[in-house]
């Protein structure tokens, strides 16, 4: 994996995990299926080249059975 395409916006903007994980309640309140959500996080780790969080978030999909 190569460098990161950005900072990690937790680091940098007060509020942004909050919103963060707010955004993520708001998607399995509108019952967006935990492993499609997961998925998504995933994708967009690798995009944003987060090593910590492709790892993370492949072991909450590996541990769902993916």
């Amino acid at each position: 994996m190569g460098e990161a395409r950005l900072k990690n916006p937790v680091m940098l903007i007060p509020g942004a995990l909050q919103a963060l994980l707010a955004l993520d309640k708001s998607t399995e309140a509108g019952d967006v299926p935990y492993v499609t959500r997961k998925l998504i996080h995933l994708r967009a780790s690798q995009i944003n080249a987060c090593a910590v969080c492709v790892d993370m978030h492949a072991r909450e999909l590996k541990k769902a059975g993916e």
